[in-house]
């Protein structure tokens, strides 16, 4: 081993000597000490002094507590350093773990009891014209109110939103007032135009879908309601009559065969844009009053007329004007417009349409 001395000026080494010891301080140290300082053979000799065999030992000595000391210390830090790991990836890990479980919480199709309060009242269509009208109670309770064939039908039911995407959606059971029971309430809501309500039981029959969306074809049939019969003029007739007609050769009423030809006759009840006249069978006239204009219900019109010639047919007829692919007072669904008379026994007589050239068919005959 070599000891190393650092010479501070003014000292400067002079001499060098063998090392001298006493024998009862070599006898003191242990065996492997021993053989190495009979193997040292320097000393140190500066200008002011002797550094002695017992203070190179205690340097030796010294450098090797220090040593110890330094090497311990960095030990403990590279302990202290692998604990702060090991505590860092723990937080980390848990940290993770939290974030995952949070992110778990706000997965869509979760149910949320917190979201903000979601308005779905106001008025909604079929595709076939029909109407609901949905109104608030309390708090995501809700009243719907709709037509079926036994008449209105109110149901009450409450909303419990999920999100789904850019939708939110609820389903609960309602509470109807007829005798059917099992029915569900599914409601999507993508903003206050866009919202879809779906009703039913698992039988398709009973199946009802509203939107937010009125039914565009049937729109030009909203002028009905300022007394506007025009979607639904035209003449009626049926096979009986037409045979009747073509069997006088088409002189049925007084007229030539070209006045049927070409339709100059007054023949046939006929629905005209002010209002009705009643044919050949009573030449009666009807218009509609001002104080009695026709009213819409369950998607199609009840039109009331009203008899001009007095002592004569001062009375009142009902129709009601069925727009297509809507579902009329007898509860069927149609592709065609239908017009249906109120007969004075309260049942209802389908109108029908008389063909353009109609009278072809009825020449051969």
């Amino acid at each position: 081993m070599t000891i190393v001395a650092k010479l501070i000026p003014p000292y400067f080494i002079t001499h060098t000597y063998p090392i001298k010891c006493h024998s009862s301080f070599l006898e003191s140290l242990s065996p492997k000490a021993y053989d190495k300082i009979k193997k040292m053979s320097i000393i140190i000799i500066f200008s002011r002094g002797v550094i002695t065999l017992k203070r190179v030992l205690l340097i030796f000595i010294g450098a090797l507590i220090i040593g110890g000391l330094v090497g311990c210390s960095a030990t403990q830090k590279a302990s202290n350093n692998n604990e702060l790991q090991v505590t860092e990836e723990t937080q980390e890990k848990s940290s993770t773990t939290n974030k995952e479980q949070i992110t778990e919480m706000t997965q869509p199709n979760k149910p949320t009891t917190d979201m903000e309060f979601i308005d779905i009242s106001g008025t909604f269509y079929t595709t076939s014209g029909d109407t609901a009208s949905v109104k608030l109670l309390s708090r995501n309770k809700w009243e719907v109110s709709y037509s079926t064939l036994e008449g209105e039908v109110n149901a009450t039911f409450e909303t419990n939103w999920e999100i789904s995407g850019q939708e939110k959606q609820s389903k609960t059971p309602m509470e109807k007032s007829d005798e059917y029971s099992g029915f569900h309430v599914l409601i999507t809501y993508v903003n206050e135009s866009d919202i879809e309500i779906i009703m039913e039981d698992g039988d398709p029959t009973h199946k009802m879908v509203f939107t937010k969306q009125k039914p565009k074809e049937n729109e030009n049939y909203e002028i009905v309601l300022q007394g506007d019969l025009s979607p639904f003029a035209g003449q009626f007739s049926n096979d009986d009559f037409n045979k009747q007609i073509a069997d006088s050769e088409f002189t049925l009423g007084g007229y030539s065969p070209d006045d049927y030809y070409d339709n100059r006759t007054t023949v046939f009840p006929t629905l005209s844009k002010n209002g009705y006249w009643d044919g050949i069978t009573s030449h009666g006239n009807y218009e509609i009053k001002a104080s009695d204009m026709p009213q819409k219900t369950n998607g199609y019109f009840e039109v009331h007329v009203h008899g001009t010639n007095p002592g004569a047919n001062n009375g009142e007829l009902t129709f009601f004007l069925v727009p297509p692919n809507v579902s009329g007072p007898d509860g069927t669904l149609s592709k065609d417009r239908r017009v249906f008379q109120v007969l004075f026994d309260g049942k209802l007589r389908l109108l029908e349409y008389q063909k353009e050239e109609w009278w072809k068919e009825y020449q051969s005959q």
